[in-house]
């Protein structure tokens, strides 16, 4: 699914978002939100899961990536373009809070 994705996104020109998708899969996802701070694995299949029970599915819409719990909420991110390990950037959980994401090494 990951090369499909891949080429999916290769398609309409956004290479660098799909290396972002690579980035996100391969490593996990660290996401801090005040003094609350998780890590999320996102599998090639479509599918995430996180070290407090949280789980659901993700894909990716136009150049945003997009969650789905499997309690119902939803949220869409912009992906990043060229992100790796470490990288850090600012974005909205689903109550509209600021969340800090960061790419860490999958445990």
């Amino acid at each position: 699914m990951l090369t499909m994705l891949a080429a999916s996104l290769a398609l309409f020109g956004a290479d660098d978002h799909a290396m972002s998708v690579d980035a996100l899969i391969e490593h996990a996802l660290q996401v801090q939100s005040g003094d609350v701070t998780y890590t999320v694995m996102l599998n090639e299949d479509g599918t995430y899961s996180s070290d407090v029970g949280i789980s659901g599915t993700w894909e990716v819409q136009g150049d945003e990536l997009c969650t789905s719990r499997a309690t119902g909420e939803t949220n869409c991110q912009p992906i990043q373009e060229g992100l790796s390990l470490g990288d850090s950037w600012e974005g909205e959980n689903t109550a509209g809070e600021t969340v800090t994401f960061t790419i860490v090494p999958r445990a």
